[in-house]
């Protein structure tokens, strides 16, 4: 059976690396590279969006927009993507539209060409207005489903949510299986659906955590496909995904691939020797951990929950933890588990297996979650939590959003006081003081000084933060 060209998006500069080394790496670390992975013949380049942004100013002292000029320097020939979460952009909160809107621009103006747009509850909703933004700059809207499995997802509910996405105008659409739950013969039978029903392209991409991704990709691949994700071997498998060479050595004879494999050894070789100078932030995960089609942690929220308990010299609880994640997902509608639910979700878990006592302790953002704050929730919520709710006294966040205007003063009051230039009119700047406010001052207060805060918690949110 002969079957078209494939299309292949790399995502070691983004989901690659925030996988297996907690997003960790330097821009430094991947400049030297950029112009190899240019000339290999990708459909893209996943480079941007997801936890970058929050890693760049929290962790490594970076400005993410500079980041984004970088690339954009170097990829000549590949379209650059990024990872946006629909109303939260690449943060944990809800935005306003003239946010959204600010943001999608300064991204395009980039060179971010294509924007994979998800919302954790697969609630359209909530990505309608990045869409339509998107589709005014004239670049690739790529609506999402965050593949879960529950009594309440089954496959007419995913061909209803594509069909929904595909109407709000979205240019594709992915399937983002965030812990590799989507199992191949599944996967073929979903495709080959949602590309009888429409007219759109579709996009797979898949983690490895359980063990199945290769052959959901390649069953997906015989499905007809147009796009599937790989990550260069060297940051591969595990919490991360197929290996690039790999998956193109599966559906290529060597005499028919169209892609340089020597380059891609190439490729390999460099991630391979700059792996280790950020082994602090691996995982322990050594294999195929097929518990994850059970407690359905997502590979990038496994490594940074693994960290978060090393830095609370609480090792042991990890298993009680992961145990205690599916619990709370059914008891809250069985949400899917990707930023933010995942961060919410996991944040209670840990709240619930320190206190060894369930939802003793609740954290806001989950009562948020509860009370419908983040979008419809896909299930039924538990009386029993609903009655703790509404126990705690915790009222849900006030959904009055500030005006750009009004961070533009408050950041340009901060810059005056501190004795920085006033840079709340450049837009990308007053951006990053939108979305991550604290993050931001403590990045550009780093300009007098080397100390900064770093976060014990969850990487992507809901932190504990010490001095």
């Amino acid at each position: 059976m002969k079957h078209k060209k494939l299309n292949i998006t790399e995502v070691v500069l983004r989901d690659g690396q925030q996988s297996l080394i907690a997003t960790r790496m330097k821009t430094s670390d991947m400049k030297p590279i950029l112009s190899k992975l240019d000339k290999v013949g990708y459909s893209s380049l996943e480079v941007w969006g997801g936890a970058t942004y929050d890693c760049c100013l929290r962790f490594l002292n970076e400005n993410p927009w500079d980041r984004l000029k970088i690339f954009k320097k170097h990829f000549k020939k590949t379209k650059m993507q990024m990872l946006l979460r629909g109303k939260n952009l690449v943060g944990y909160k809800e935005f306003d539209d003239s946010v959204i809107s600010l943001f999608i621009k300064n991204a395009a103006k980039e060179g971010i060409h294509i924007y994979r747009i998800f919302d954790a509850l697969n609630d359209v909703n909530n990505i309608k207005s990045s869409i339509e933004f998107v589709n005014r700059e004239g670049k690739n809207s790529q609506g999402t489903i965050c593949y879960t499995t529950s009594p309440v997802h089954n496959e007419q509910y995913w061909l209803d949510v594509s069909k929904k996405i595909e109407d709000l105008g979205a240019t594709s659409l992915a399937i983002k299986d965030m812990a590799g739950l989507l199992r191949p013969n599944t996967a073929y039978e979903l495709i080959k659906k949602l590309k009888k029903n429409l007219k759109i392209p579709v996009h797979l991409h898949t983690h490895s955590t359980t063990g199945l991704a290769d052959a959901t990709n390649f069953k997906a691949y015989e499905a007809g496909v147009d796009n599937i994700d790989t990550s260069i071997s060297s940051f591969s498998n595990l919490y991360a995904h197929t290996a690039t060479e790999s998956f193109i050595s599966m559906i290529y004879k060597e005499d028919e691939n169209p892609f340089d494999m020597k380059l891609l050894t190439q490729i390999s070789e460099y991630f391979h020797k700059i792996r280790p100078k950020y082994s602090a932030y691996e995982g322990s995960m050594r294999g195929v951990d097929i518990n994850m089609l059970i407690n359905q942690v997502p590979g990038g929220m496994l490594s940074i929950l693994e960290k978060q308990l090393t830095d609370l010299n609480k090792q042991d609880k990890l298993k009680d933890l992961i145990d205690e994640i599916p619990r709370i997902r059914k008891d809250v509608g069985y949400v899917p588990l990707v930023t933010p639910s995942s961060q919410i979700v996991g944040a209670q878990a840990l709240m619930n297996v320190l206190d060894e006592s369930r939802y003793k302790t609740l954290t806001k953002e989950f009562v948020d979650l509860v009370n419908g704050r983040y979008g419809e929730i896909p299930g039924t919520i538990a009386p029993s939590l609903l009655k703790k709710v509404d126990k705690s006294g915790i009222t849900s966040t006030d959904n009055k959003f500030k005006s750009i205007e009004s961070y533009k003063d408050d950041f340009s009051n901060f810059c005056h006081d501190n004795g920085l230039a006033d840079i709340s009119k450049n837009e990308t700047d007053l951006l990053n003081y939108i979305l991550f406010t604290k993050e931001a001052k403590d990045f550009y207060l780093a300009s007098q000084s080397s100390n900064l805060n770093e976060v014990i918690g969850l990487q992507e949110g809901f932190g504990l933060y010490v001095e």
